[in-house]
């Protein structure tokens, strides 16, 4: 009887072991495995202003860094030199109606760059061609534009141009800088809007847009249709999204004099930047993590703020 009424008993211990051993493997097998954290030190680059002048004299004090709502401990330091500064220029057939402006950009950019850092070429038409790897040389720069060809193509691969070199420049080290001197339409490209928005907020390039054509733009804008009109925005709109995302700036001038004075506010920008570094907490999970930059001065017991240039955030 002991044998008899015992056996069952213990065949069903065994079963419910067995069942509570499977159920643990399988929730392991299909659990979604928690996403690591990004633990490398990252760097801020920011610019402090008030109206059209750029704040500098700042100190540690007057920030305050926040990632996605919560504040930050942070380090200031100073900005890595020699910077790296690539120009991406838009030139194909379709850029003859505006290439005095294209031109005017160069020369400004010639006269504004601070000797020493280092400096690339790289044009685009349907494809991207880099003229001239990084240098410190600017004389090879003028040279590579003063023989470039005649362009084959009409179209504009704004948008391939732009994700391949922030691809090539994520392989650099210290601070990173693309110019994109072009109209901003798109014409034809695999990659997407969308693209390259999440290519920019993954990698730590700040963008500065000159926007050429905008005198050819406003004369003829009245006769376009309203798709030809929403195109225009729409190309505007992608070089102040370029900038938003990375802290820098677009610029839009209307005089082919005023290139001139563009790059020299580009390259007072870039010298006047502040470093911010710190360690994220943020998990490495693909999506995006939301920057904030206080800059502000207390003067008499009252908190004088400034406007900060910043990147919108992280794609780790």
């Amino acid at each position: 009887m002991l044998a008899s009424s015992t056996a069952p008993c213990t065949q069903h211990k065994i079963t419910s072991a067995l069942i509570v051993v499977f159920a643990s493997a399988f929730a392991l097998l299909t659990a979604t495995p928690a996403a690591a954290q990004h633990t490398e030190p990252v760097s801020i680059y920011v610019t402090a202003e008030q109206g059209a002048k750029i704040i500098s004299g700042l100190n540690h004090g007057n920030f305050r860094l926040f990632e996605d709502g919560q504040p930050k401990e942070f380090r200031l330091e100073t900005p890595e030199k020699p910077v790296s500064i690539a120009l991406l220029m838009e030139y194909s057939r379709s850029s003859g109606m505006y290439f005095n402006d294209i031109q005017a950009s160069i020369e400004g950019f010639m006269r504004a760059v601070p000797t020493g850092e280092w400096m690339a070429l790289a044009t685009f038409s349907k494809d991207l061609e880099v003229r001239v790897d990084f240098t410190k040389d600017r004389g090879e720069l003028e040279e590579a534009f003063a023989s470039l060809g005649q362009p084959k193509w009409s179209e504009i691969s704004t948008y391939d141009a732009v994700y391949e070199m922030l691809d090539k420049m994520s392989h650099l080290k210290g601070r990173r800088v693309l110019i994109l001197i072009g109209s901003g339409q798109n014409t034809l490209s695999k990659h997407t809007l969308d693209d390259v928005k999440k290519k920019i907020q993954s990698t730590n390039v700040t963008v500065y847009g000159i926007g050429v054509g905008s005198l050819l733009r406003g004369k003829y804008e009245r006769h376009l249709s309203t798709s030809g009109r929403m195109g225009l925005m729409q190309a505007e709109g992608f070089m102040r999204m370029l900038a938003d995302e990375s802290g820098g700036e677009a610029w839009f001038p209307k005089f082919e004099s005023a290139f001139n004075g563009v790059m020299k506010g580009v390259m007072q920008s870039i010298d006047h930047q502040y470093r911010l570094v710190y360690t994220s907490q943020a998990p490495a999970d693909g999506k995006f993590h939301k920057i904030k930059v206080e800059a502000f001065r207390v003067v008499n017991d009252k908190r004088e703020n400034f406007k900060v240039r910043a990147r919108a955030g992280w794609r780790f």
